[in-house]
């Protein structure tokens, strides 16, 4: 059983991981510090390092729970041989992530270069993006293959421009955009 302690050790961790999140996206990963994370929550610097020790902890931190269910996916669907019944299952599973991931805690854009700096979170972000191209397009997937999968591995910008949209409409406009760039549409 958590004590009170620890639960109020979670949410404060937890407030600051939404709060990391909304200001990476506003902001960029390059203009917000431990500083102006604490300083956006009304805390002492301190209290935000007590539980992160770097902005790039809090990175990996709001990476994970992202990622961790987009490589489930893909683990999942590497065993699956018809290449075709693999990419349906992926965009449909990407798109059902990726509007869960934005409708509860908003867009982070995977685009940011300041994201790549951090060599943990690259090589997260990379080594994700990889497995995904590969499970799409095998091993040797052309220029094109390539280019088009990574225009639209960081959909923030067009999900912020489509914010009207229900969860549902979402989805199925994600699904069938990723549809067409492996080119199963």
């Amino acid at each position: 059983m958590q004590t009170s302690r620890s639960k109020q050790a979670e949410r404060t961790r937890q407030a600051i991981l939404d709060t990391a999140r909304r200001l990476f996206a506003e902001r960029g990963f390059d203009a917000t510090s431990l500083q102006v994370i604490a300083d956006d929550m009304g805390v002492r610097k301190a209290n935000v390092y007590y539980y992160f020790k770097t902005k790039g902890a809090i990175l990996t931190a709001l990476l994970t729970s992202v990622t961790a269910p987009m490589a489930a996916l893909i683990d999942s669907l590497a065993a699956i041989e018809d290449p075709g019944q693999r990419k349906r299952l992926l965009a449909k599973g990407f798109a059902s992530q990726t509007v869960r991931s934005y409708r509860e805690s908003g867009s982070m854009n995977l685009g940011d270069p300041g994201l790549f700096r951090e060599p943990e979170a690259a090589a997260v972000l990379e080594d994700l993006g990889n497995r995904a191209l590969r499970i799409l397009f095998g091993d040797n997937p052309t220029p094109d293959q390539r280019a088009a999968f990574w225009l639209v591995f960081d959909l923030a910008p067009a999900l912020r421009r489509l914010d009207d949209l229900s969860d549902e409409q979402l989805r199925d406009t994600v699904e069938g955009l990723l549809l067409r760039v492996v080119g199963e549409a």
